[in-house]
């Protein structure tokens, strides 16, 4: 492992925690190591999602920790998007699907 891997890695890690602690800390949920673990968790996933597509679409190296910041700070309200879309099509997936057809 070298030293720019490495570096990333912290990066990552000191993102997400930061995003964590301030999406606890905005959140009406009481401040617990558990919550404050999966916040991280979630933000560290997504602090590497985003990597990813910058990489992908080639983002310059002193915009990424901008663009990491934002997701990692998105990630659980992304993630509890998802969940809700999810419960919604599981219980009238018909409903759903002639939603999104525009019927």
């Amino acid at each position: 492992m070298d030293l720019i891997h490495l570096k990333q890695i912290l990066q990552f890690v000191i993102i997400s925690m930061a995003a964590a602690a301030i999406q606890l800390y905005l959140s009406p949920h009481a401040f617990t190591f558990d919550r404050y673990f999966f916040n991280a968790l979630m933000a560290l996933l997504a602090a590497y999602l985003v990597s990813s597509f910058c990489d992908f679409w080639q983002v310059a190296e002193s915009a990424r920790p901008g663009f990491i910041g934002v997701g990692a700070f998105l990630a659980p309200h992304l993630f509890n998007g998802l969940n809700n879309l999810g419960q919604r099509f599981s219980k009238d997936p018909m409903n759903m699907i002639n939603k999104f057809r525009g019927k």
